[in-house]
């Protein structure tokens, strides 16, 4: 079963492990500049990939191995007043983009988020 499971990963079918990749991934880059890690979850309801400063603020960066909603994230940020939470950063398969307090970037550019 294990064997099965590598053998999937390392030919390209990677299903429900994607997402735990792309996490996995964003940790080695965020590590490898020198940042901190930090997860947020709020028991049976939030839960945020990764919590970083970024340009002064407390941030929430999501990674999306498939384009989708960040749902914790959108909570977050729909309710400043009680999480304290302006901006917000997500990254996959996506062009650069903002949707308000929303910024969208495609995840080879992870590298270029070193201000503190």
């Amino acid at each position: 079963m294990y064997r099965r499971k590598i053998e999937d990963i390392l030919q390209g079918r990677l299903g429900s492990f994607k997402g735990a990749i792309y996490e996995n991934v964003m940790a080695d880059i965020l590590g490898k500049m020198g940042r901190k890690l930090y997860y947020y979850q709020k028991p049976d309801s939030l839960e945020i990939d990764f919590v970083m400063r970024y340009r002064g603020e407390c941030t929430p960066l999501e990674c999306k191995a498939r384009t989708g909603n960040a749902k914790s994230m959108q909570t977050l940020l729909k309710h400043p007043e009680k999480y304290h939470v302006y901006h917000a950063l997500k990254l996959g398969d996506y062009n650069v983009g903002r949707n308000g307090p929303l910024l969208t970037l495609p995840f080879y550019m992870a590298f270029l988020l070193t201000e503190v």
